[in-house]
């Protein structure tokens, strides 16, 4: 998949959070016919993730532990534990802290702990006993502003529960972005993000389950130093002589030495380097009306062109003669070709 993810937006609300608002682009042939949802997912660690799913169905609470399965039709006892005296500490949202105590005497099972959390939850959260016989804590609030989290307790480990991060926090779930057609742009907020985190998107079909492949990871604490309206996707999509998408290709992409001010910056720095994905498909961030120059490593395809001013130009192909200078020498030839409907068969 080569959605592209940027422009993200900032808003402290904690020390360790904020809001994060993702703008999502996407091309229309990349998932018209064969797709219908767009995921979002998250790391908190790293690039290669980790990666947890933003995104479901439908919008869902805050769940542990993560190895939960759903709460069967059949209540389900569990074993016995002795818990009298023992307490659970929890924390919802981030915001309020619970102290769940247990208080019968000998043992009790785990269907019965499950009703003592439900009781003390006070509406903010519930429990139950899955069909693995694990029991198992619900938030109420769905989407990704909701939390939970295990912050202690002795009683804590007698249930099965985690007590280290990262598996004693989870977070909720918004529903998968629906895709439009006709509408090439989404945006999709994180309620507890951090510009410390990284995302990444895929296409999913609902119905068939099928996916695209992941976009690259994005990190928002790549935060752009200028307005995010000031600021175009550019991409180039290749294929080799034999019509197949031209993968692993280097792309470069950079300033001249004349340099331009945008808001009162000085736009240089290194050059782009990318390389063409399974598709043949590289895209960049780039700033608009400053010239820019692209080539594409063994060939000699190179060329001067200005990054569109226009800002109902969200995409433009860094090869497309409308961008290129009047006395650019590269022009791109567009044969007569009667594009096939897609068909199944």
């Amino acid at each position: 998949m080569t959605t592209v993810i940027g422009k993200p937006l900032i808003v402290d609300v904690q020390d360790t959070t904020e809001v994060v608002e993702l703008q999502i682009i996407t091309r229309p042939e990349e998932w018209e016919g064969t797709f219908n949802r767009i995921e979002v997912w998250r790391s908190l660690a790293s690039p290669a993730g980790p990666y947890e799913a933003l995104t479901a169905d439908q919008w869902e609470p805050a769940i542990l532990p993560n190895t939960a399965v759903a709460e069967p039709e059949t209540p389900v006892v569990g074993r016995q534990v002795q818990l009298n005296g023992l307490q659970l500490l929890l924390n919802v949202d981030g915001t309020t802290d619970y102290v769940v105590s247990f208080s019968t005497p000998g043992y009790e099972s785990f269907q019965q702990a499950t009703q003592d959390i439900t009781a003390q939850g006070a509406g903010a959260f519930t429990a139950y006993v899955d069909g693995n016989g694990n029991v198992v804590l619900v938030g109420t609030h769905p989407g990704t502003g909701a939390s939970l989290q295990i912050t202690g307790g002795d009683a804590a480990p007698l249930l099965g529960l985690p007590t280290l991060s990262p598996d004693n926090l989870a977070y909720g779930r918004d529903a998968h972005i629906t895709l439009v057609k006709g509408n090439n742009q989404y945006v999709f907020t994180d309620q507890k993000g951090s510009k410390q985190y990284f995302y990444r998107t895929r296409f999913l079909n609902a119905t068939t389950r099928s996916v695209s492949e992941f976009s690259p990871p994005f990190s928002v604490g790549q935060a752009l130093g200028i307005n995010p309206a000031n600021v175009v996707h550019g991409y180039i999509e290749l294929v080799a002589t034999d019509g197949r998408p031209l993968a692993n290709q280097l792309v470069q992409v950079y300033a001249p030495t004349q340099t331009s001010l945008v808001e009162g910056k000085l736009v240089s720095g290194p050059r782009q380097a990318k390389y063409t994905d399974a598709n043949g498909y590289v895209g960049f961030t780039l700033v608009r009306g400053v010239k820019y120059t692209v080539s594409i490593t063994g060939t000699d395809l190179v060329r001067e062109f200005t990054a569109p001013t226009d800002p109902t130009v969200k995409n433009f192909s860094l090869f497309d003669k409308t961008v290129g200078f009047q006395d650019d020498l590269f022009t791109v030839d567009r044969p007569p070709l009667v594009y096939a409907e897609r068909r199944s068969f």
